[in-house]
């Protein structure tokens, strides 16, 4: 029986785009894609999930790029500036899942800013408890991560289902025993991610809210969301 749902944050209950900021610093949306894509690499962004000192990843990242020294500092002094919002829909699903009485949580891959970006949006209230990345020096797909979770809220895999949007890391949480859902791409447009999402609804729980998802107004979330509130809503045995 499932009892609890675990969720990602990034790409699944929120949107950031760092491209918000840099293309206008740089110029163009293609000049602002190339520096996320080439100068922003992989390694920088696993330091900063894996909780490395912050202005240390900035510094090291600057001295390797030293022509892009300004810009870099602003994926720390402008990070709020990159959140798009919340992701259409989810936090009137997650209000609804509540509702049926089940428990949430979030395990995310995420620096220390996530709690600036917590202050802000108001989908983060719906969770009973999460663990960040960063402030255990562990990131997933480590198994160890999952059985953190396991731990601290005295939960089971097998009554929990997982959501991620990498393949990687909801296989990580199958072998331990999980029943694992990987959400969907939403694309967004560069004037959505530029201009930002509209806040989603309100506190209050809709009826209808797995049925057929809409956002603040009325108006229809992306396909891609109301596709997988489905699915969920299958595994969940609530069709």
């Amino acid at each position: 029986m499932i009892r609890n749902i675990i969720f990602d944050y990034g790409s699944v209950l929120i949107r950031t785009d760092c491209r918000r900021v840099y293309a206008g610093v740089l110029g163009s949306w293609d000049k602002a894609t190339w520096f996320r894509d080439n100068i922003l690499d992989e390694e920088f962004m696993h330091r900063l999930d894996r909780g490395d000192d912050y202005g240390q990843c900035i510094s090291d990242l600057q001295a390797k790029h030293p022509d892009y020294a300004e810009a870099i500092a602003m994926y720390d002094t402008r990070y709020l500036d990159f959140v798009v919002g919340e992701m259409p829909g989810m936090r009137q699903l997650l209000m609804h899942l509540r509702v049926y009485g089940y428990h949430l949580y979030g395990l995310s891959n995420y620096s220390h800013k996530i709690y600036d970006i917590e202050q802000r949006l108001k989908i983060f209230r719906n969770l009973e408890g999460q663990i960040i990345s960063s402030d255990i020096h562990i990131t997933k797909p480590d198994p160890r991560i999952f059985k953190l979770l396991l731990a601290k809220y005295g939960i089971r895999a097998e009554e929990s289902v997982f959501v991620d949007d990498r393949l990687g890391t909801v296989e990580a949480a199958r072998s331990l025993g999980f029943n694992a859902i990987v959400f969907p791409e939403v694309p967004f447009t560069q004037e959505q991610i530029i201009k930002g999402l509209p806040e989603d609804g309100g506190d209050a729980v809709p009826r209808t809210v797995v049925k057929g998802l809409s956002g603040a107004g009325g108006e229809t979330v992306p396909k891609a969301v109301a596709d997988f509130s489905q699915v969920l809503k299958h595994r969940l045995e609530l069709a």
